[in-house]
């Protein structure tokens, strides 16, 4: 059984999600963000459909949504394969979120009250057990649920799937990137996520728009320094700052 086969069937015997498709979509994109699959690879509807149990007609919505999400591309008669994400791209996406984040930070802080700091403390328990369990997919989807949930609080709920986006491709970038191909499977010696966001929800509680916006941009490059320090060097120079950020 090749690496994507075992990955899927993984998959299949752990999910509990009641609709094929998404099962097959979260078994697929999380061996595309972990790096279990590489970018290039031929994403075979047959061998999918035989791994998971399933009818191809099910794969196929499962692929046109990570089509959707840039993880793959479909190449006409030729097939659907893993899409890539190059350094430029990934700054890019870097510099959108931080500009987007941060003034949802903004005023986020000036909105949330006690029911808004109870959901988001109910993200991060969950994240918590994640870490714990070092389940490095669940950590990313929780992630991109805690943002998110800053993002529409702040009222700027049109932006999520630009937010999601590149949320994705810039988790797809730095997982691999640090010492020993490091991913939230195996992250030793890294800071902890929940630790760093419960920073970031403690400059919300402030309701200081200003003190939360700085500190979701640190949160942002610090995730980023820890993870892939190469990409942050080329977002601070974009910005004019010093690649030397702590």
């Amino acid at each position: 059984m090749n690496e994507l086969a075992a990955v899927l069937a993984e998959g299949a015997a752990s999910s509990s999600l009641p609709r094929k498709s998404s099962a097959v979509y979260h078994a697929l994109r999380r061996a595309i963000l972990l790096h279990r699959v590489a970018p290039g690879q031929a994403l075979l509807e047959q061998q999918i459909a035989a791994t998971m149990g399933c009818s191809q007609g099910t794969v196929r919505e499962a692929l046109l949504r990570l089509e959707q999400d840039g993880l793959v591309e479909r190449r006409g008669y030729r097939g659907t394969y893993v899409s890539d994400t190059s350094e430029a791209e990934a700054a890019l996406m870097v510099r959108v979120r931080i500009e987007i984040e941060c003034r949802g930070a903004r005023l986020a802080a000036a909105r949330a009250g006690d029911a808004d700091f109870l959901h988001l403390g109910q993200i991060l328990s969950r994240m918590e057990a994640a870490e714990t369990r070092r389940d490095g997919y669940a950590m990313s989807e929780l992630d991109r649920s805690f943002h998110l949930a800053i993002l529409h609080l702040a009222g700027l709920s049109a932006l999520a799937p630009i937010l999601t986006r590149c949320s994705l491709h810039v988790h797809r970038f730095t997982y691999g990137r640090g010492p020993c191909g490091t991913t939230p499977d195996n992250r030793r010696g890294l800071p902890s996520g929940t630790e760093l966001h419960r920073e970031l929800l403690r400059a919300l509680a402030s309701g200081d728009g200003e003190v939360a916006a700085g500190a979701m941009r640190e949160h942002i490059l610090r995730v980023i320094r820890a993870w892939a320090p190469g990409l942050l060097a080329r977002v601070l120079e974009k910005e004019g700052e010093p690649a030397t950020h702590r």
